[in-house]
Parts: C-alpha cells; structure tokens; sequence
C-alpha cells in the first residue's frame, strides 16, 4: 500500500548515495581513458567498505565518493596529469566544491579502514587455517547424515 501511495502522489524515495557522484566526479578529471574505469572499479570497493563501518555515517555522500576517489588514485599510485597526492586531493576538493582538509581527512579514514579490514581478514584466514589443520582437513566426520541413522 505504501508503494501505491507514493506513486499516486509522484513521490521519489530514492535516497542520493555516494556511488551516483563517481561518474560526475571521474568525467571531470584529467585521468587517462585506460584508467577510469579501473579507478571507478576502485572507488565502488571503498564506498562499500564505507557503507559497512559506522564511523562514516556523518559524511555526506558526495565526500565518501569524492574520498574513495582520492584513496583510489593514491593506492593505485596514479598521476592525474602530472598532479600527485596533494595537488589531486586539491582538485577534487576543487571539483566538488568540498574543503581540502575535510576531503583529506576523509581519504585517510577511507584508507585506514580498508587496512583495519585487510589486517581483520589475514587474522580470520589464519584462523580458519589453524582451524582446518587442527580438524585433519579431509576427514569424514563420522557424525550421522540421515535421521534415519540414529538409533533412539
């Protein structure tokens, strides 16, 4: 019923988020046409990691995107015609009309995360390593499959 109500009265829901900036933001850039789209691919990955840690929820969405760029360009070690590190973060803030101390503040809480969950996921496959090591790895349980198995 909702969804009737809202399309009688023409209204659009849909909330603006950080992944509908990156073409703006990518088309007014000087990159090089072979690495947009792997910049763009780059960029998603942070603006994911973002949306999963609660530490960005009080950026506003065109900062996420504009941040992941930033983080994006930096990681890849990219020149944006012959601009590098701070004369990138300086055009993007000029880009999006942002502040370059808050852009920059937001790119290394961007970068920050990504290694706090880098460092999370080698922590969790050596466990599950040790985990497997410790099980035999390729033994068959002898745990009953069917109901039928067991003897009551």
């Amino acid at each position: 019923w909702e969804l009737l109500v809202l399309e009688k009265l023409k209204w659009d829901l849909v909330s603006v988020i950080a992944n509908d900036f990156l073409a703006h933001i990518l088309h007014r850039l000087p990159l090089p046409a072979d690495k947009v789209e792997l910049v763009k691919k780059h960029a998603q990955t942070f603006i994911a990691l973002c949306a999963t840690d609660f530490t960005f929820v009080m950026y506003p969405p065109s900062m996420i995107a504009t941040g992941s760029i930033g983080a994006a360009i930096h990681g890849l070690t990219l020149s944006v015609n012959g601009f590098s590190g701070e004369a990138v973060t300086e055009l993007l803030a000029g880009i999006t009309g942002t502040e370059v101390d808050c852009l920059k503040a937001c790119q290394e809480q961007i970068e920050a995360a990504l290694a706090e969950s880098l460092k999370q996921a080698s922590q969790s496959q050596q466990e599950f390593s040790a985990k497997a090591a410790a099980y035999g790895g390729s033994q068959p349980t002898s745990t009953p499959t069917d109901v039928t198995d067991i003897n009551l």
